[in-house]
């Protein structure tokens, strides 16, 4: 639900994105995240698990 309100808040102010590049949490494995996703027509791109050099450059990405 944290996740779900947090991106409405960015839509306000970015617009809503084409996609959207996350860890494999729960937060973002949801179905929850999923209906969102495809009420918004945002393809949802995920890392590879267990593969931590290619998420650092998600978390990198973060921080900017």
């Amino acid at each position: 639900r944290h996740v779900e309100k947090h991106l409405y808040a960015s839509f306000a102010v970015l617009g809503v994105p084409v996609s959207i590049k996350t860890d494999n949490g729960p937060a973002y494995a949801s179905a929850q995240f999923q209906r969102l996703c495809n009420l918004w027509g945002i393809r949802h791109d995920t890392g590879i698990p267990h593969n931590p050099t290619r998420q650092a450059i998600v978390e990198r990405a973060h921080q900017a």
